[in-house]
């Protein structure tokens, strides 16, 4: 049962996300920039098949045709002849390709863009890196292309007739994968280049499967959902674009979506933690029963942090180096400025001891449990992770800060006053 709940947290909180954020909006720039970039990215591919094959135009064109619809969208015959015919080997050719990777930049951009929303501080980077990852992007996806060209069916007829290559049916049914491998590398790739600061290897690992997966079905179900006579009949030429720009569409939306993926796996505490402390400030008979089973339970990933202290113990004491911030689910705790002299109570639905780590001192006061004391504990980075990633728990510390320094005025205003009468009354006295 934990497994399951924490798969069903996953998928909300992606699928949560994934329309805060606005990425079916990202996804259609990307399925643009994609029909954008498709042609020149394949002109530098047949460029390459050339040159690594020694064959003719019309041969890159046979290859390059094979591409899926790519084949039935754009003339490869007449673009990849006509390419080649102008760009040949040695600066010419440089030049041209060059200005083909400009072109392609648009796909490239698309991606960063989309992860950029997903990912914090990801517009933070440095340019040089930005520009060094762009091209690294745009390298790996023509990359991909060559090696699914030279894995194709029609390739593998070539080899045949020129006896280069092996042709057995084992080495053709592993070549069938290696364009998945390829893709599947490509994805944890960019899952872990892009973000500023890296999720980790196995988030962006488990996050790269989902998306491989989700699109291996999603394509293959696409040939049952779209007959393309019909859409030829409905939009002419246009059919095949139409199926294509919908599979594209759909590969963005599980990118995405893997990648909104990644970031709940990687801030999975901070998230569910972020989650809990709003339901738990909130009245708890207005949430669903769902939402009550799966972010308001102290079961699962948060028993983690659930600490229970007895009545009269201290949490910690004033000089205490440790940097741990609380969040009081029941009980309250009790503030001591000196052992003796209380300062403050401190209710449930509140933090203490975020001052230690914000100001990065030792402990300023010392804590005690005035009954039975139930808190979550988090470490000082899982406290700011949660902070960043929920802004009603940012205001929330702001205003205890601001009432604590409130309620420390008035203590010593009300004990100045007292010193003060004290003296008058001394003075009065006197003879």
């Amino acid at each position: 049962m934990p497994k399951f709940e924490k798969i069903v947290q996953y998928v909300l909180i992606t699928l949560e996300l994934f329309n805060k954020h606005g990425l079916a909006n990202h996804a259609a720039a990307g399925a643009y920039g994609f029909l954008f970039s498709a042609a020149p990215a394949l002109l530098i591919v047949s460029f390459f098949v050339t040159e690594t094959l020694e064959s003719s135009p019309e041969t890159s064109a046979a290859l390059i045709g094979q591409m899926g619809l790519l084949g039935s969208v754009f003339d490869m015959r007449q673009l990849t002849v006509t390419f080649l015919g102008a760009s040949k080997p040695g600066m010419g050719g440089l030049i041209s390709i060059a200005g083909l990777l400009w072109t392609a930049r648009v796909f490239t951009l698309s991606l960063q863009r989309g992860l950029g929303v997903i990912f914090p501080d990801t517009d933070k980077i440095h340019p040089v890196k930005k520009a060094l990852v762009s091209a690294g992007i745009q390298g790996a996806l023509i990359l991909f292309t060559f090696i699914a060209v030279l894995t194709s069916e029609a390739a593998f007829l070539m080899y045949h007739v020129i006896g280069v290559v092996s042709t057995h049916r084992l080495i053709r049914l592993f070549a069938g994968f290696i364009p998945l491998i390829v893709l599947g590398m490509f994805i944890f790739g960019v899952y872990m280049l892009v973000p500023a600061l890296p999720p980790k290897r196995k988030a962006a690992f488990q996050g790269a499967i989902f998306c491989l997966v989700c699109n291996i079905l999603i394509l293959e179900g696409s040939r049952f959902m779209f007959n393309p006579a019909k859409y030829n009949i409905i939009y002419g030429t246009l059919g095949n674009l139409f199926i294509l720009l919908a599979d594209v569409y759909f590969f963005f939306i599980i990118f995405f979506w893997g990648a909104e993926l990644t970031f709940v796996i990687h801030y999975f505490d901070a998230l569910i933690i972020s989650r809990f402390i709003k339901n738990h400030s909130e009245i708890a008979p207005n949430k669903s029963r769902f939402e009550r089973r799966f972010f308001m339970s102290t079961a699962g990933r948060l028993k983690t942090y659930l600490r229970t202290y007895p009545k009269g113990n201290a949490v910690f004491h004033k000089g205490d180096k440790t940097g741990e911030v609380y969040y009081i689910l029941s009980g309250e705790a009790e503030v001591y400025l000196e052992e003796t002299v209380m300062l403050t109570l401190i209710k449930p639905g509140n933090f203490f001891g975020e001052m230690g780590h914000l100001l990065a001192e030792g402990r300023s006061a010392t804590i005690k449990a005035r009954e039975e004391l139930q808190v979550l504990v988090m470490p000082p980075d899982l406290f700011h992770e949660v902070l960043k990633n929920n802004t009603e728990a940012d205001q929330k510390v702001i205003e205890i800060l601001s009432q604590r320094l409130k309620d420390v005025n008035e203590k010593l205003i009300a004990a100045k006053r007292a010193v003060l009468s004290d003296s008058k009354t001394a003075e009065e006295g006197e003879p």
